[in-house]
């Protein structure tokens, strides 16, 4: 049995998957995807934007807060 998936989790799996996505690719899943990337940096994941040029960003996946060693 299939689950679908929401366009926050389609894009989960894609970062998880790849570790590096474009605003292009993550164009295609969801219009809103910055919405999206933003609903998953409050459930605790750990995204990075980077700028490569005028129109050109990467997600950059870091995993999830709760993976970070806390000891100090």
């Amino acid at each position: 049995m299939s689950e679908k998936l929401t366009h926050t989790g389609k894009i989960l799996k894609l970062l998880k998957a790849k570790g590096k996505v474009s605003n292009f690719e993550l164009r295609q899943i969801a219009w809103r995807y910055p919405a999206r990337v933003l609903d998953l940096k409050h459930e605790g994941h750990l995204i990075r934007s980077v700028q490569e040029n005028k129109t050109l960003w990467y997600y950059i996946y870091d995993g999830h807060e709760d993976d970070q060693d806390t000891a100090a």
